[in-house]
């Protein structure tokens, strides 16, 4: 299998991959979509009753426009960053479940209306890189004398889990299209014009007489240019060894460390497999 990297940021990955085959692309992409660990708020606690505030001397009902249950869902879809050299699964820390900061990050919220309580409304105890990535995802309105006071607590897990510990998404591929033109059939300047106009994905560029193929990679494999095509100048096919991949994540893990940790993932079930293959005879 061999990887060219065609664009690369914190939250999108774009790549070609030859010499493989649709199981082992597939086998990567379902790795990406449901078996990457991260962080994700699990347990919220929510005060109740009224709070006092010294400063401007009024009583704030501890209430807002939404149940707890919904605040708790949006604060479980926020996205967390993720250091997976610190952070374990909970029924694999040494504290045996109970709770640390190796298998935990607690959260406090405490705004008063009016306004908006946004994702960086809530303050990580200890270290402030674990702040929320997206600092204005905004959870919920607070009237004039609402207010918001709750302990949040985030631990690890998967996507096979629960759709709030998903790290990527938009994650698919198709193969590698391969378009080509021959030149001197016979095809004339209005057929030609016929083939560029017709692409959904501009693959073509049509001029001075000549057709060219300029953006292979955009092709969608639709072949609408090789039924404009009279002459059948126009070929377009799918490598079946080479495929376009691409996906984005949630930023709680980068694209890079989410490629690196699905590749490293794969390698260790194969790993299994071929031992327990081999403890068979």
């Amino acid at each position: 299998m061999e990887i060219e990297v065609q664009e690369l940021t914190p939250t999108e990955a774009r790549f070609k991959i030859r010499e493989s085959t649709p199981n082992q692309v597939n086998s990567i992409r379902r790795v990406l979509l449901s078996d990457l660990p991260k962080m994700a708020i699990e347990d919220v606690e929510f005060h109740l009753g009224s709070v006092h505030d010294d400063t401007t001397g009024k009583d704030y009902d501890l209430s807002t426009s939404l149940f707890d249950e919904s605040i708790a869902l949006r604060l479980g879809l926020l996205p967390i960053p993720t250091n997976l050299k610190h952070f374990r699964f909970k029924d694999r820390c040494t504290c045996k479940g109970e709770g640390c900061a190796h298998c935990q990050i607690v959260y406090t919220i405490d705004k008063k209306g009016p306004g908006t309580v946004y994702s960086r409304d809530l303050v990580p105890l200890g270290d402030p890189e674990l702040a929320i990535a997206d600092p204005n995802i905004p959870i919920v309105s607070l009237g004039a004398r609402q207010a918001l006071l709750a302990y949040a607590t985030a631990t690890m897990g998967t996507a096979k889990q629960h759709a709030k510990w998903q790290v990527a998404n938009a994650v698919g591929y198709t193969f590698q299209p391969k378009v080509k033109v021959s030149k001197g059939t016979g095809c004339s300047d209005s057929c030609l014009r016929k083939v560029d106009k017709v692409c959904p994905a501009k693959v073509f560029a049509f001029a001075k007489g000549d057709l060219d193929v300029v953006a292979e990679d955009k092709c969608i494999l639709c072949k609408e240019c090789e039924k404009a095509c009279t002459h059948g100048s126009v070929k377009v096919e799918a490598d079946p060894t080479s495929f376009l991949f691409r996906f984005e994540t949630d930023s709680s893990l980068t694209a890079r460390e989410a490629f690196r940790v699905a590749l490293e993932d794969l390698s260790s079930r194969f790993d299994l497999l071929r031992d327990a293959v081999t403890a068979l005879g």
